[in-house]
């Protein structure tokens, strides 16, 4: 069969988490896999995952745009990514050309629409394992396959977002089968003070960044006590307009604060496995943080334990959770003083959320799951 691996993202974050499936399914069942990829920067990095995997027989192919379109698109993405929609629109017959599709995003359920792409078995292998009621709404139940990192995910896409049980697979997490190997955990700073990764979410309803962010910066600038890393969620300022992203001049450059809106370091666990402390509030990141447990503290700008349910904040229970910003020095101090204050928490969250196996990666798991899914 003919599996196209659709990563039609311009930021590569996603990349990760479906490019081992893909060397997998092309080096254990002998698929002809097609890595459909949105442009140069989603390139760079599958070029840097398959070079792990150097008997993979996966083939690459751009998503074509024309230069008009790509330019209108280009305009448009501080607010909006347009090109999404165009690189879909306008590849249908690479897309048509595949028996199956596997990505990491929804917005390829736009390929549902399409009478000429209804014979496509669609595949999600999502991206991230976080708790945010987004990432188990009813769009998941429009794929044919849904693939989970761990049994609390898989539960949740059962009992809220409708998915089938028998269409929806525990596999691990595929990203780590490849980060901790990517990953280059420098610490930019010239002493050995605690380093703090500030790593807020670009949901304008979520985000600590909106109301707090710029006070955030401003402590680290006069901080003596700690080092800043601050790498946001990569679309937060891949699309500033729409996600209140505001120019860092400010701190750029300053002794003690390294800014980083959208390196590799932002997604390849490089920043993750780098810093002392974790500072958030909503990106799933904290539970890959979490695969070598250190403190954490979370903002809470905007009184989510106040409305949102328990378990689209289970994250929470990693670490203390500051609701005014004036007591973010000393949940810090408290963190750095008593670090495994909340180690059982932590371990029984990753528990729950990645089911690994030592034995075989989560890239082959997953990919014996599709190919067995592929020939029922």
């Amino acid at each position: 069969m003919r599996v196209g691996f659709l990563l039609n993202h311009e930021a590569p974050h996603q990349v990760l988490h479906a490019a081992p499936v893909a060397a997998g399914l092309s080096r254990r069942h002998g698929h002809a896999v097609v890595l459909l990829t949105a442009g140069p920067a989603v390139e760079a990095v599958l070029e840097r995952v398959l070079s792990l995997y150097p008997d993979h027989r996966c083939r690459s192919i751009r998503l074509a745009v024309p230069t008009p379109v790509r330019w209108g698109a280009a305009a448009l993405k501080p607010a909006v990514h347009a090109g999404k929609a165009a690189r879909l629109r306008l590849n249908r017959d690479k897309l048509a050309a595949c028996d199956a599709v596997v990505t990491p995003e929804k917005t390829s359920l736009a390929l549902r629409d399409d009478p000429a792409l209804r014979h496509l078995v669609m595949i999600h292998t999502r991206h991230g394992a976080g708790d945010r009621a987004v990432g188990f709404d009813a769009r998941a139940s429009r794929f044919d396959l849904v693939l989970a990192a761990g049994e609390k995910v898989r539960e949740r896409l059962i009992t809220e977002g409708g998915v089938a049980a028998d269409r929806c697979r525990v596999v691990g997490y595929p990203k780590f089968d490849v980060a901790p190997q990517l990953a280059r955990p420098t610490r930019p700073f010239a002493d050995d003070r605690p380093v703090v990764l500030y790593n807020p979410h670009y949901s304008n309803r979520e985000s600590s960044w909106p109301r707090w962010g710029r006070r955030v910066l401003d402590f680290f600038r006069e901080s003596p006590a700690y080092n800043l890393i601050f790498a946001p969620h990569p679309v937060l300022y891949s699309r500033p307009l729409r996600h209140r992203a505001r120019p860092l001049q400010r701190w750029r450059g300053r002794h003690g604060i390294h800014v980083d809106t959208g390196s590799d370091a932002c997604f390849d666990m490089s920043h993750v496995l780098a810093a002392d402390i974790y500072l958030g509030d909503v990106s799933s990141q904290v539970y890959e943080f979490l695969w070598r447990p250190r403190p954490c503290v979370f903002l809470d700008a905007h009184d989510l334990t106040g409305s949102e349910p328990a378990a689209n904040l289970a994250m929470w229970r990693a670490g203390e959770v500051v609701r005014d910003i004036d007591q973010l020095p000393a949940a810090l101090d408290r963190a750095r003083g008593a670090p495994s204050a909340y180690r059982a928490e932590q371990d029984a969250l990753f528990a729950a959320t990645f089911d690994h196996d030592p034995d075989t990666p989560a890239g082959a798991r997953a990919a014996d799951v599709i190919a067995g899914f592929l020939h029922r």
